[in-house]
């Protein structure tokens, strides 16, 4: 009994399915046009982003000159002029300090740092470029900044 019971309960489901998964013709009409819409309505917002961001690109030059003229500003006020111009167009040399270079280069990758009887050295990694300090003082540098 309990056999034929279950013989019969999947007959029936396998002669449902495709009664539930079919759409009628009006449906299946309604859905496809749903999709075009949409589809139209999300290739004009990609159009629409891709237009701003061409809008945006266009203004970063300045935006990156309007950033180096207030750092340079900033960095003469802090540094004097000399320093500040160097500090805010990214020169380096021998003998600026640690706080010089973070005030130009930002934060760098890594630090490491050995304190010996002689002195405390440092190096500061930023990409393939590292700095070499003695004392919070740059002695030397190696590698060169990406362009």
């Amino acid at each position: 009994m309990r056999k034929t019971f279950l013989i019969a309960t999947i007959f029936l489901l396998i002669y449902s399915l495709p009664s539930l998964a079919q759409m009628t013709t009006d449906e299946y009409k309604t859905e496809k046009g749903n999709l075009i819409n949409k589809k139209t309505e999300l290739t004009r917002e990609i159009a629409n982003l891709k237009t701003e961001i061409d809008s945006l690109e266009k203004l970063a030059p300045q935006l990156e000159q309007n950033i180096i003229a207030c750092n340079r500003d900033l960095f003469m006020i802090k540094y004097g002029k000399e320093m500040g111009q160097r500090i805010a167009y990214k020169r380096i040399w021998k003998g600026m300090t640690e706080e010089m270079l973070r005030d130009s280069w930002g934060k760098p990758d890594k630090i490491d740092k050995n304190v010996e009887k002689w002195g405390v050295f440092t190096q500061w990694f930023y990409g393939n470029v590292i700095f070499f300090f003695r004392d919070g003082k740059l002695t030397d540098w190696e590698g060169e900044q990406e362009k």
